[in-house]
């Protein structure tokens, strides 16, 4: 019988992840759910334009109303690109200064990426 690889090894070697792919999770605070789902249906035309130009596509969110998990996922042509492209950008400044009300004050509001393992095309 064979030994299972590590975790780490598993995450780091397998072919079925993408770097067209992004995943990550955020946390709001329940106080603030219906609020912050009340503003993401106005996001603002700038910033929605900002997305498109540094690349991100099929960009969604997802929410537990009962926990308060943000699950974020998007697709470009470089994922880890095209967050590094919003990073500095000065409509995404501000959005994440109006944001940071919604998120919980242990680091929820700073995405925490996932890693993928998986995929079924």
């Amino acid at each position: 019988m064979s030994e299972t690889p590590s975790l780490a090894h598993t995450l780091a070697t397998t072919s079925q992840a993408s770097p067209h792919r992004a995943c990550f999770l955020l946390r709001v605070r329940p106080e603030k759910l219906a609020e912050y789902a009340d503003v993401h249906q106005r996001v603002w035309d700038e910033m929605r334009q900002a997305l498109r130009d540094a690349g991100w596509r099929h960009y969604s969110l997802f929410l537990d109303p009962d926990t308060g998990l943000v699950v974020g996922y998007y697709e470009a042509d470089d994922a880890r690109a095209a967050a590094a492209a919003m990073e500095d950008l000065e409509v995404n400044t501000r959005w994440q200064a109006e944001m940071a009300q919604y998120f919980q004050p242990d680091g929820g509001g700073t995405a925490h990426f996932l890693s993928q393992y998986f995929y079924l095309a």
